[in-house]
């Protein structure tokens, strides 16, 4: 039953890609600027002498690494520092993520950010630092520190490149959303931008994640990556990654469990022509828990994928594959205490209309958890929507689900339940005032519930936490620094 659900889901997605494609394929009709038609870009010159379009073109990256398109316009190419401050207040109806409660505070946020973005001709480095506090109303931790830091450093030859990645970060509760709280200064680097570095292609999966929140349990996260690209020949490539994602929640109730996941995945694209790519990619995953937890899970996975980009247009990507499956008993005498075969994949279609840009994306995959389990097989599925209206304003949609199994019966940490789902939904509207002031307002909904073994015994108990947020704030964004 579950494999046919998901089947059903990436056959869903792969249909509205096909969709799109079809769309673009159809000639252009009306009056549409030519600009707006020109498929071509002024990407590296192609590698080994060759005048056809590389595989190592940045607009159409190889589908077996971890960079992915973007249909934005290309970002400056001037080193510059960049600082930002965003203030804002919130209501909030359920601010301690506690199951069952509802209590209605305010909360004040001040949030900082300095970037910066330097270039030499061979090389790129970004560095982002984000951080400040939340000031509620009421309650026994009445103020809360947020941090969080991220860099990228890039290095290209003729026929590749390396890219280093970090992003670290120290929550309250969760991590920052733009959905709850209109976004935040800055770039994005440090928030898990893609755009700006953190990886968005390779293994479902790849930097781990955290998915819902119970209590007040600050956590502390950190993503390091290497990756490389390769040429072999104008049309084929082959990529190697690896990855390393640490979780560590700091309180004791509830007592969340705390991971560690290793990941190391290759892969060989090939470029059919300018649109359209066939890749393979094989990782090998790690996550290592508290021996009383579960000890460790070990994951072989193998994707077949498909990819077409129409640059400045269209995204799609679509790849499955097995995945084998070992959990390690928590004895440390002990074995390999089961095996399983189940599914990995993903879909995500990213397309961009005349003014508006949409984005679906589905991933099946073995994760960490998120503190609640030993491991979890995990089903995310998130759309997301932008519109301009107008010269100065802004709308941005999202709504998002995820559900997870518990891959381990132990209950020596974390929580209890066969499985929970996170879901929420939020909406904002930002309006830009002269060159360096916006101001926004933001709504979200989430809601997190575990299955009714969560309660043990057929008894009843507060299984689900709701959360509704308002907020309305200012940002000031002054002219960049430029440092050359």
């Amino acid at each position: 039953m579950e494999f046919s659900r998901t089947i059903r889901v990436v056959v869903l997605i792969f249909g509205a890609g096909l969709c799109a494609v079809a769309q673009n394929d159809a000639p252009s009709q009306g009056t549409t600027p030519p600009a707006t038609r020109q498929e071509t870009t002024t990407g590296p010159v192609p590698a080994f002498g060759q005048n056809d379009t590389p595989i190592l073109n940045p607009d159409n990256p190889p589908i077996s690494g971890l960079d992915q398109p973007t249909l934005e316009m290309r970002g400056a190419t001037r080193s510059f520092i960049s600082p930002g401050l965003q203030v804002s207040e919130s209501a909030d109806t359920n601010t301690g993520n506690q199951l069952g409660a509802s209590q209605l505070k305010s909360a004040t946020r001040v949030l900082g950010a300095l970037d910066l973005q330097k270039f030499w001709p061979k090389s790129d480095l970004f560095l982002e630092y984000l951080g400040g506090g939340v000031f509620f109303s009421r309650g026994k931790d009445s103020v809360r520190q947020l941090h969080a830091l991220a860099g990228m450093f890039v290095t290209r030859w003729r026929t590749g490149q390396i890219t280093f990645r970090d992003s670290f970060s120290d929550l309250p509760d969760g991590s920052f959303s733009v959905g709850a709280y209109g976004g935040a200064p800055g770039l994005g680097l440090a928030r898990g931008g893609v755009a700006a570095g953190i990886p968005g292609g390779g293994l479902p999966g790849f930097g781990g994640g955290q998915f819902g929140s119970i209590g007040e349990t600050p956590r502390i996260t950190n993503l390091a990556v290497a990756d490389i690209v390769q040429g072999i020949s104008p049309r084929s490539a082959v990529t190697v990654a690896g990855g390393y994602s640490t979780a560590h929640f700091l309180d004791d109730n509830p007592k969340l469990i705390n991971s560690q996941q290793f990941t190391i995945e290759t892969g060989y694209s090939h470029l059919l022509n300018r649109r359209d790519q066939l890749a393979v990619v094989y990782a090998f995953q790690e996550f290592v828990f508290p021996l009383a937890a579960g000890g460790k899970i070990d994951v072989n996975v193998v994707n077949l994928r498909y990819g077409r980009t129409i640059t400045g247009r269209l995204n799609f990507l679509v790849g499955a594959g097995p995945q084998y499956v070992s959990i390690y008993s928590p004895d440390p005498n002990g074995g390999i205490s089961e095996r399983r075969w189940s599914m990995s994949a993903r879909a995500r279609l990213v397309y961009k209309f005349p003014k508006t840009s949409l984005a679906a994306s589905y991933e099946k995959y073995t994760s960490s958890g998120s503190g609640f389990f030993a491991g979890a097989d995990t089903q995310v599925a998130r759309v997301s929507v932008n519109r301009p209206l107008g010269r100065t304003w802004e709308f941005f949609g999202d709504v998002g689900y995820s559900y997870h199994t518990r891959l381990q019966s132990l209950l020596f940490l974390g929580t209890a339940g066969a499985n929970y789902s996170d879901g929420f939904a939020g909406v904002a509207l930002r309006k830009q005032i002269g060159r360096n002031y916006g101001i926004f307002a933001a709504s979200r909904f989430s809601n997190l519930a575990f299955d009714n073994s969560f309660c043990g015994n057929g008894s009843a108990c507060s299984r689900i936490s709701q959360r509704y947020i308002g907020t309305v704030g200012v940002d000031w964004h002054p002219r960049p620094i430029r440092i050359e």
